[in-house]
């Protein structure tokens, strides 16, 4: 059983299509499934859409589904409703390029998908958005990456906050996106793999498009973890030349990328 999962497509068609089509050309995957986030934040929500239900792809919402379903409800976490006056407006321009198909598919995703390749629970693959208890809370690399990227420590392993989302956790293997960076964290005996974003770079401005590969194999899940270059210039041009509000703190995203 090998399943590919990638995460935080945030409206960018280009890095969306080149995701897929690697996947289909080289891995030989059984399904297919994106962690949220599929439509803020680029040139061109509809087309992403699009593109996740022509090739079939399954789902879970992200936290800016939410902010397409809530456009008026400011987010609960500090770090978001900081940043709501900026990422309204372009929640209301994503809800008026989506159709009402594209709108209502959206608004009918799960929260989690389980894949199960036996009967025993801890062999599930839990894919989630950010954790198995909300949309928002993020769970960092290990503590050496966090190290790595942040010259400190912000989430041990026994973090209050990390712990209670983690607490239920039956599965042995939880794949997310959220914090954009691929990453796998050893937790107690769970292996937290974040996936990474298909689209806006993360905290090291990395422009590449990532995906995951999860393989069950002789009982155990093996991880592959991959980064596909495309032409991040036309996400760039495409979104600059686009009436979308708040453009400028999208771009801001892809650091000093250069038109």
């Amino acid at each position: 059983m090998r399943i590919a999962i990638f995460s935080d497509v945030h409206g960018n068609p280009y890095a969306c299509e080149a995701v897929l089509e690697r996947i289909y050309s080289t891995d030989g995957v059984d399904k297919i499934i994106v962690a949220g986030d599929l439509c803020l934040g680029g040139s061109d929500p509809g087309k992403c859409i699009d593109l996740l239900q022509e090739a079939g792809v399954e789902a879970v919402y992200g936290n800016t589904e939410e902010y397409i379903k809530y456009p008026y409800q400011t987010p609960k976490d500090a770090s978001h409703s900081r940043k709501w006056g900026k990422l309204q407006p372009a929640v209301i321009w994503v809800r008026l390029k989506l159709s009402r198909q594209q709108l209502d598919w959206i608004n009918s995703l799960p929260f989690e998908l389980t894949i199960s390749p036996t009967s025993n629970p801890s062999d599930d693959l839990l894919i989630v958005h950010a954790n198995p208890l909300d949309i928002e809370l993020m769970i960092y690399p290990n503590l050496i990456e966090q190290q790595k990227l942040f010259g400190k420590i912000i989430q041990p392993d026994d973090d209050p906050a990390l712990v209670n989302a983690l607490k239920g956790l039956q599965a042995n293997i939880l794949a997310f996106g959220h914090f954009h960076y691929p990453s796998q964290r050893k937790w107690r005996d769970k292996t937290l793999v974040n996936v990474a974003s298909c689209s806006l770079p993360g905290v090291d401005f990395d422009p590449t498009a990532h995906y995951t590969i999860f393989t069950f194999l002789k009982g155990e899940w093996l991880i592959e973890q991959y980064a596909v270059d495309y032409d991040v210039s036309k996400e760039l041009e495409a979104l600059k030349a686009s009436d979308m509000p708040s453009k400028d703190f999208f771009l801001g995203y892809f650091g000093n990328q250069d038109i």
